[in-house]
């Protein structure tokens, strides 16, 4: 047999019969099943795999996290919270004459004192809607982050119109509207994003599956 750069072969066609004898005419047409020789699958490019899983994961859970439905709760809730925050102190102002809320003092006029106690609790709604965005985007477990956030600053905000001078029934009142609203405030936020039903977006503490 001849020899070539790519070793000896016997006159063929080089590729999967160099090295060995070329097959007669009819060996080629007439090939038992049992004694053929399959060439083993390769596998795929790794990034071939990485897209097909990267498309599938897209598939799955969605394009992103649900920032449209946390907003429109978060100023739908900043809007209604400050009403009815404007009219409770109306009402606890002029019907039972608690001078709440207890920062505002007994000097200030009730319309100012209420609009400007329903403008902080606007102000609170839309910062705690801001807070739970950050955390979708940077947290292994938002729901869970801004929970713990959110009761220790419903927390302060409870104790600490006790701490003020003031009636003390003004400072009860305020301490009550701040817990029932901060808490309102927090279980709705973090409802709208667990009923979404999805893991975390692209954040740094991604979860691996």
């Amino acid at each position: 047999m001849p020899d070539s750069p790519f070793g000896r072969y016997s006159g063929g066609l080089p590729g999967r019969h160099a090295g060995r004898p070329a097959p007669r005419p009819w060996e080629r047409s007439f090939r038992c099943p049992s004694t053929a020789r399959r060439r083993p699958m390769e596998a795929p490019p790794r990034r071939y795999e990485d897209f097909v899983a990267l498309h599938q994961e897209i598939s799955a859970e969605g394009a992103g996290p649900p920032l449209r439905p946390l907003w429109w709760t978060g100023v739908s809730t900043a809007l209604l919270g400050g009403l009815l925050t404007f009219a409770a102190v109306i009402g606890l102002r002029t019907m039972f004459g608690v001078e709440a809320p207890v920062f505002a003092g007994g000097h200030a006029a009730t319309t100012p004192a209420a609009a400007s106690y329903a403008l902080c609790v606007a102000a609170g709604t839309i910062q705690a809607t801001a807070l739970m965005h950050l955390l979708l985007s940077s947290a292994a477990r938002p729901v869970r982050a801004f929970a713990w956030i959110g009761g220790i600053a419903v927390a302060l905000l409870t104790i600490l119109p006790l701490t003020l001078r003031g009636p003390f029934d003004a400072a009860l009142a305020t301490a009550g509207i701040n817990l029932a609203g901060g808490t309102g405030v927090v279980v709705l936020l973090s409802a709208v994003v667990a009923a979404s039903g999805q893991p975390p977006w692209d954040g740094p503490f991604r979860r691996t599956r």
